[in-house]
């Protein structure tokens, strides 16, 4: 295991302040994906429209099922819909990002 001076940890410790208030002045502390929370929030609110009646975005034969969670799934996986994801920050602003932006940033992370 590596030894580290306190001069050298002090100024690690520094260096990652720095770069935590930077972000956070920029907003891009923020985490860039989907949270588990969102998902289930996106899957669940689709769900509920195709039940009321929406027509699916994807063809029901294909996927071989009619259940609405199962084809709410399926429609995200694929990217077809259009949500728009409201995030709260520590400050008490709100950040609105568009579920595609979302899911393209996830793909290159």
């Amino acid at each position: 295991m590596e030894t580290v001076s306190t001069a050298e940890l002090l100024e690690r410790v520094n260096k990652l302040a720095e770069l935590l208030e930077k972000a956070l002045a920029k907003r891009e502390l923020y985490p860039p994906r989907l949270t588990k929370y969102e998902v289930a929030r996106i899957v669940g609110a689709r769900a509920t429209q195709l039940a009321m009646g929406a027509q699916p975005l994807v063809d029901i034969h294909e996927i071989g099922t009619t259940d609405p969670v199962l084809i709410a799934m399926e429609e995200l996986k694929r990217g077809l819909l259009d949500f728009v994801i409201v995030r709260e920050l520590p400050d008490g602003k709100t950040m609105k990002i568009r579920l595609k932006d979302l899911l393209e940033l996830e793909k290159s992370v």
